[in-house]
């Protein structure tokens, strides 16, 4: 089941991991103790710190440490673990080159939206997933985890999504579009509430979770299918125009303040939503938890609840962002391959496997089955951000230009809340940013 490989050019290398990049080079792979194991009959498999035995959350280090033990007593072959760089884009840049080298771990983490760009280095395994079905995966995860010849290339293991949330005690149906927003908020305005929070500061969440599914509900695209940027040409250009003109909108009628780019992470909102002062706000399902450790969870139950991202028409045209991570298999032989799939099922895919390690570390299970273990511990909200996955979620482009369009989106959503820019100019200038 071997497969050719391609080399990852030097530009390709370094727009996946920009400058921060050597950073990466220099940590490189390190071993998580001083227990190693090598040898044929070791497994190298690779996590970024927070999903390692190095995770400064003890409940989930001892799970993977019972995972590890167990699968190693029954299968013959020993787990030898390793830890990559913190800093995602960094960690993803490095593997990337390591794997066009044919150096990359036996088995490794990659970032859902980033997976495709390793197609050509992954190993197909879809003879080893036994009782998993493709199809009990949401249909963004599946389009991930697939390639344009069917073969199954990985395995996603967590996801996430993006909603609105909102106050019940304020607001008794919630706004599905832009122009019943834009009133809901204005009828709540005072000097004593704010009515819609969002991240708009220089970090991915401000487009993820700010831009895009305003954008995505209007049928417009990032890239074209060879990864080109459109996102400033046509009917993109326009769905872009419209996106950015909301926000000015919601900036201009008060209803959001222009310290909202002083938000760059949907955890930045917290402290706002806690204060009681905050009506509507944009954020991920990861919040929930958080919220109710600060508020107390009767409390935030009681006052908040979730629905879609307001799309500009409103009515069932809405989309999210979905994001989450996926394993690659990567080495040639086919002993290892069966081996590698075999640990992940039991640690991180299979019904238990998911449900455990969702469970622990709070996160949402990319296939459907899995919220109907019993093992499976979610929160009030869960059935809603299942509905959400599978009826909005989408994932972004897998394009060598996404993170210069990331990077310039970003730069053009402060431009308008700042009032730096008109929503026409700072797309101009974000188009000329990522053409140049």
């Amino acid at each position: 089941m071997s497969i050719a490989k391609r080399v990852v050019s030097r530009r390709e290398f370094l727009r996946l991991g920009g400058a921060g990049v050597a950073g990466a080079l220099l940590l490189g792979s390190v071993g998580c103790g001083g227990d190693n194991k090598s040898g044929e009959n070791a497994i190298r498999w690779q996590a970024i710190p927070a999903y390692s035995l190095q995770a400064p959350d003890e409940n989930r280090v001892e799970y993977l440490q019972n995972a590890i033990s167990s699968w190693e007593e029954s299968s013959g072959y020993a787990i030898d673990p390793l830890v990559t760089s913190s800093d995602v884009t960094e960690a993803m840049a490095l593997l990337l080159e390591q794997a066009s080298q044919n150096r990359a771990p036996d088995i490794a983490m990659v970032d859902s939206y980033i997976f495709p760009r390793f197609y050509d280095f992954v190993q197909p395994i879809g003879d080893y997933l036994g009782d998993i079905s493709l199809s009990d995966y949401f249909p963004f995860a599946r389009e991930v985890m697939t390639g344009e010849d069917g073969e199954v290339k990985g395995l996603q293991f967590t996801t996430d999504v993006r909603v609105m949330y909102y106050r019940t005690d304020l607001i008794s149906t919630p706004p599905t579009s832009w122009a019943e927003l834009l009133r809901t908020g204005q009828d709540l305005l005072s000097e004593e509430l704010t009515p819609y929070l969002f991240p708009a500061g220089r970090d991915e969440a401000t487009v993820t979770t700010s831009l895009f599914p305003y954008f995505w509900a209007q049928g417009g695209e990032l890239t074209d299918a060879d990864g080109t940027p459109v996102f400033g040409e046509g009917e993109n250009r326009e769905a872009m125009v419209n996106s950015l003109s909301f926000i000015e909108e919601c900036v201009e009628s008060g209803i959001t303040p222009r310290r909202v780019t002083d938000y760059a992470k949907e955890t930045d909102l917290n402290g706002d939503v806690a204060s009681g002062r905050t009506a509507m706000f944009l954020g991920g399902n990861w919040q929930v938890n958080l919220l109710k450790e600060i508020i107390g969870a009767e409390q935030f139950v009681s006052q908040w609840e979730v629905a879609p991202v307001p799309s500009m028409e409103g009515g069932p045209n809405h989309t999210t962002t979905a994001g989450g991570w996926v394993w690659g298999v990567f080495p040639e032989d086919e002993e290892k391959q069966r081996a590698g799939v075999d640990f992940l099922k039991t640690a991180f895919v299979s019904d238990q496997g998911m449900a455990g390690w969702c469970s622990i570390g709070g996160y949402l299970p990319p296939r459907q089955a899995v919220f109907e273990v019993p093992d499976y511990r979610g929160n009030e909200y869960t059935d809603t951000f299942r509905e959400h996955l599978n009826r909005y979620a989408r994932n972004r482009p897998a394009a060598e230009t996404y993170q210069d369009i990331s990077t310039a989106l970003q730069v053009a959503v402060g431009q308008v809340v700042s009032r730096d820019a008109s929503p026409e100019q700072a797309l101009e200038t974000a188009v000329r940013s990522v053409s140049g």
